[in-house]
C-alpha cells in the first residue's frame, strides 16, 4: 500500500490507526463520500444520527481526524465541502491524549479563562481547553491548555470552526520559528482569500512556538518593514472582534526579521533626532 493511500473503512490499518469508534465512523462517512464530499451541516447531521453527537462535538472530531489525514474544506458553489484527500504529511495521530493528572492540574484554577465565572459561584462546568488548536499544531501540553466554561468553549470552537477554509494557511503560517514572519505570512493568507484576519487568529499564530505577551508591537513593528493595515471592530454573537486588513508588503528581510526591525528603528530614531 502506497503511503499517501486510504485505508479502507472496518480493516485492520484503519483500527490501528483511530483506536475509537466515533473517529472510525466519520471517516467512514468521509470516505463514502470522497466523489460527492458533505458540507458541515451534513457531518453533523450524520454524527448526530449515528453517535448523538452535538455541534461541537462533531466539529471536535473533525479536526482530530486531520491529525492523520488531509481533511480541506474546498468552496463548491456558495459553500464549503470537506474533502477526504489522503494521509497527512505530518501525521500526530497516535497522540496519547490528556492524561487525568493534567487535566485535573487544568481544571484546579475552578474557573473559566475566558469569562471568570466559577462552578460554586456560578454553577458552570469547566471543559479542558487548547490554547492553540491540535488541529494548527497546538500540543497536549500544560501550557497550551486551560479552563473554559462550557458555553465560551463552544463559542470558540464555533468560531475556529467557521476558519476551517483556511486551516492550511494557518498551519503553514504557524511552522515559521520568527513570530514577525509567522504574523505576517498569516495576514498575507488572508489577504489573498480577500478577508480580513481576526485579531484573536493573529494572537494564536503570534504565540505560536513562544508565547508573544505582546502581539500588537509586533504587528506594527511590520510597519518599520512596509507593511501596512487596517483595522476594523465588529459586533458578532454578543462579542467585539477585531479585524486586520493587510494593505501593503514587501519581500521578507534576509537574515533576522528582529534584528532589520531594530537595525531600521534605530536608523530612523538617529535621523529623526539629526540637527537640521
Amino acid at each position: 500500500m502506497s503511503g499517501n493511500e486510504l485505508p479502507r473503512p472496518g480493516s485492520n490499518e484503519l483500527s490501528e490507526l483511530l483506536t475509537r469508534q466515533d473517529l472510525r465512523s466519520l471517516y467512514a462517512f468521509l470516505y463514502e463520500r470522497r466523489e460527492n464530499p458533505p458540507t458541515m451541516v451534513e457531518i453533523r447531521n450524520h454524527s448526530a444520527a449515528e453517535n448523538g453527537e452535538s455541534h461541537s462535538q462533531t466539529d471536535r472530531r473533525v479536526r482530530e481526524l486531520r491529525g492523520w489525514f488531509r481533511l480541506p474544506a474546498v468552496r463548491a458553489g456558495g459553500s464549503y465541502v470537506y474533502v477526504l484527500k489522503g494521509r497527512a504529511g505530518t501525521v500526530r495521530g497516535g497522540r496519547v491524549g490528556i492524561s487525568p493528572t493534567v487535566r485535573g492540574e487544568v481544571l484546579s484554577a475552578q474557573r473559566c479563562a475566558q469569562c471568570g465565572k466559577t462552578p460554586t459561584e456560578d454553577h458552570v462546568k469547566l471543559e479542558v481547553d487548547h490554547k492553540i488548536p491540535y488541529s494548527w499544531g497546538g500540543t497536549d501540553d500544560p501550557e497550551n491548555l486551560q479552563p473554559l466554561c462550557t458555553q465560551c468553549n463552544h463559542d470558540k470552537q464555533a468560531f475556529y470552526s467557521s476558519l476551517d477554509p483556511f486551516e492550511e494557511q494557518i498551519r503553514a503560517a504557524t511552522s515559521h520559528m520568527e513570530p514577525h514572519r509567522r504574523i505576517g505570512e498569516l495576514l498575507k493568507a488572508f489577504h489573498a482569500a480577500g478577508v480580513d484576519a481576526p485579531s484573536q487568529v493573529i494572537g494564536v499564530v503570534a504565540s505560536m512556538h513562544q508565547y508573544q505577551e505582546d502581539w500588537h508591537r509586533r504587528v506594527r513593528e511590520l510597519r518599520e518593514l512596509g507593511w501596512d493595515y487596517t483595522t476594523s471592530r465588529r459586533k458578532e454573537n454578543g462579542r467585539v472582534r477585531t479585524y486586520y486588513r493587510l494593505t501593503a508588503f514587501t519581500e521578507w528581510p534576509d537574515g533576522n526579521i528582529a534584528a532589520e526591525i531594530d537595525r531600521r528603528v534605530r536608523a530612523r530614531k538617529q535621523a529623526d533626532s539629526a540637527p537640521l
